[in-house]
């Protein structure tokens, strides 16, 4: 029997529980909350402290801002970078700016925290909950170190190509590739396919594993269209022509989709990951900027060492702030103080703010669509 008078509230149903309590991230500099002391990307803006796309999505999730795992300990010519743990407490973002899959040996090679494997290691010992959602990225850096010593073959008869490449493909394998027709250039396909193979194997290891329900994984941009690598294309063109030109970003588009595809084979039938094609997206940034409200797609709003001062200065990401910018003249093509709110690139390789925003949308509509909201 029910007392009389007042109702109750014994019967109400509960509140959902939470679908996601915790996002923890690994990745590079596309995803790091401030190890260095800041992030890449222009500074001081009125999107802090969300700024960034994983941050955004834990935004998305009214959970409390991010905050770096790692900070930076010291450099030095023989060992490179090295990290220490982040006294505050409760951060899960281990992303690293630098970080790549294949991490080089003079930053700690695969025990370093710049190995984006590191980092996956490092979340599964941490535990994972059902209501944790891994967000990961990989691979960008280790795509431009491949463009760099290809490019560099000329001066260096192949030498850092071949280092790199053997790395990761067995000798054997590394040799009857080289044999067959375009051997230099299969090579570097083979290449992003094995970082693939070793990105998702470690996120099944280190994740799915161990217990992990929820991945978001986002592919490769396409980084030809990157203001740094656009600039590279032109000394090639400039050196070769046209010709040669099409020849060398077809080859690298194709490097890049050679990592994307594998890496969306090796989840196709993982409900528990959610592959985010960040490079079709980005293509269609630069294509149609107009549809997604960017007003330049070509032009870094911090400038760059290749860009004179009379279009836009340069400034590193620590003097590259939204005050800075409001203050400065704007380029051709632009007006006003927010002249740079709505560019896609920051520097030659990151995105500004809003191109953060835009893929924080394509992120929260995609973790929508698995109904992990």
């Amino acid at each position: 029997m029910t007392a009389c008078g007042g109702g109750s509230d014994n019967n109400e149903p509960a509140p959902p529980a939470p679908r996601v309590s915790a996002v923890k991230v690994v990745g590079d500099s596309l995803s790091d909350s401030g190890t260095f002391g800041l992030k890449a990307t222009i500074q001081a803006s009125a999107d802090e402290p969300n700024v960034l796309w994983v941050e955004r999505i834990a935004k998305s999730y009214d959970l409390a801002p991010l905050c770096p795992v790692y900070r930076l300990d010291k450099i030095d010519e023989v060992h490179g970078m090295t990290f220490a743990p982040n006294s505050q407490p409760g951060c899960t973002n281990f992303a690293i700016g630098g970080g790549r899959i294949n991490n080089t040996l003079r930053d700690g090679g695969a025990e370093g925290e710049l190995s984006v494997l590191r980092q996956l290691r490092d979340a599964g010992t941490a535990g994972w909950k059902a209501t944790d959602l891994l967000v990961a990225d990989g691979g960008g850096n280790d795509a431009a170190d491949l463009v760099g010593a290809y490019l560099g073959a000329p001066s260096d008869q192949g030498a850092a190509y071949m280092t790199l490449l053997g790395t990761v493909i067995p000798s054997a394998t590394l040799q009857a590739v080289l044999a067959g027709p375009n051997g230099l250039e299969t090579a570097g396909g083979l290449y992003m396919q094995t970082l693939a193979d070793s990105f998702a194997a470690s996120i099944r290891t280190n994740g799915l594993d161990k217990g992990l329900q929820q991945a978001l994984v986002a592919n490769i941009p396409t980084i030809t269209y990157t203001p740094r690598f656009q600039a590279v294309l032109a000394l090639v063109e400039q050196a070769g022509g046209p010709a040669v030109r099409a020849q060398a970003e077809g080859l690298f588009k194709g490097w890049v989709n050679a990592f994307n595809q594998r890496l969306a084979e090796k989840f196709a039938d993982e409900p528990r990951v959610k592959v985010m094609d960040v490079a079709t997206r980005f293509t269609s940034f630069v294509a149609q900027p107009q549809n997604y409200g960017l007003s330049n797609v070509t032009l870094p709003a911090c400038g760059a060492e290749w860009i004179p001062d009379s279009i836009v200065p340069h400034r590193e990401f620590a003097d590259c702030t939204a005050a800075a910018l409001a203050a400065t003249t704007p380029p051709p093509g632009s007006s006003g103080s927010d002249w740079w709110k709505r560019f896609l690139f920051s520097d030659g390789f990151h995105p500004t703010p809003y191109g953060h925003q835009l893929m924080g949308e394509q992120a929260v509509d995609l973790l929508g669509q698995a109904d992990w909201r």
